[in-house]
């Protein structure tokens, strides 16, 4: 069986039988239109940035002011990141179960947060998806936000880069995540860069260290793209 058909085969089987709330364990009643495996409730009490934040990075602030310690000294490329939870808790186990337990319906609860953080510029600036790492053997949870971000609210998609090997990022620190990912993300073959517009959003999953989002906005500053700004479903702090 192919992994499209599982795909489907999961969020059919999630809608007829939605099961219990990933948070609290609440038993859910079957709704087409619900987002994801998780209950009303527990939708709106995923904890979120509170306090000041990084105007760069989007992390939480504790006694620096504007930008954080690691922004300072780093040389982004992208202008600035919003991030949508830290990585703590129940945003963290949403997105496992996103990512490695074939929860696809999660994808429409972060889409769904995404576009109550960023407004109308969903609308008016296009997204850019983080490419996932070649050889992946799971769902792509970037890829599958950004569809949703699509189908329910209205994001042009542009599926302009492509990553080729290299090894996972995890326990890489800054330097070596750039030197990792050097040469390894690029322009999708066929892509021209007339056709790249001014202004761009990038989406990932996680913010690291930014090493990421930075490859990714110095391939498109490259190739003429003046104005990079990014998106992460969660934050390490």
């Amino acid at each position: 069986m192919g992994a499209g058909v599982r795909a489907v085969g999961q969020v059919l089987l999630e809608t007829l039988f939605p099961g219990r709330c990933l948070l609290c364990g609440d038993w859910l009643v079957p709704d087409p239109s619900a987002r994801g495996p998780v209950c009303a409730g527990c939708q709106e009490s995923v904890r979120r940035p509170e306090g000041p934040v990084c105007s760069r990075c989007g992390v939480g602030l504790i006694s620096e002011r504007g930008t954080c310690t690691r922004c300072r000294e780093a040389d982004y490329m992208f202008e600035s990141n919003r991030a949508l939870f830290p990585y703590t808790g129940d945003a963290r186990r949403l997105l496992q179960a996103l990512k490695f337990g074939g929860r696809l319906r999660l994808a429409a609860f972060f889409a769904d947060h995404a576009a109550r953080a960023v407004g109308r510029d969903l609308r008016v600036i296009p997204i850019v998806p983080v490419p996932a790492r070649s050889g992946r053997r799971t769902p792509d949870p970037v890829g599958k936000v950004c569809e949703r971000l699509a189908s329910d609210h209205g994001a042009t998609v542009l599926r302009l880069l492509e990553r080729t090997g290299g090894a996972q990022q995890k326990t890489l620190d800054l330097r070596q995540r750039r030197e990792n990912l050097l040469g390894r993300i690029r322009l999708r073959e066929g892509v021209e860069p007339a056709s790249i517009p001014a202004s761009v959003m990038v989406v990932d999953d996680v913010f690291t260290t930014g090493a990421t989002i930075d490859a990714c906005a110095r391939v498109l500053a490259a190739a003429g793209c003046r104005h990079v700004r990014s998106l992460t479903l969660v934050i390490e702090e």
